[in-house]
């Protein structure tokens, strides 16, 4: 099944768009971010963080978009901008974990 047929079967049925929607909106970004700021955190505490860094830096983000640059507030600029606040922490906490792996790497020689 190709993308477009899996975006069709989503259109058909709203209650999997509704929650795909949801967790893309309230959780992913929030937890991409926590990952990055926290370290020590059990899983309820980062769950909990989650959602209220994905409620606060989703509305803040495309409402500054909105405001700064003019972006018009619909589907597909929200979900692009909630792509990106979502792609650049995840992109952080990896770069960060090959810097750390490099280094116990050289510190074993």
């Amino acid at each position: 099944m190709d993308l477009s047929g899996l975006l069709s079967f989503a259109e058909e049925i709203p209650v999997i768009r509704a929650i795909l929607a949801a967790v893309l909106v309230f959780f992913l970004p929030g937890f991409a971010w926590t990952l990055v700021f926290f370290k020590k955190l059990t899983i309820i505490e980062r769950i909990a963080l989650s959602v209220g860094l994905s409620i606060a830096s989703v509305t803040l983000s495309i409402l500054v978009l909105n405001i700064l640059f003019g972006m018009k507030i619909n589907g597909v600029n929200a979900l692009v901008t909630i792509i990106v606040i979502t792609i650049i922490p995840v992109g952080i906490y990896f770069f960060r974990r090959y810097l750390a792996r490099r280094s116990e790497a050289s510190d074993g020689d």
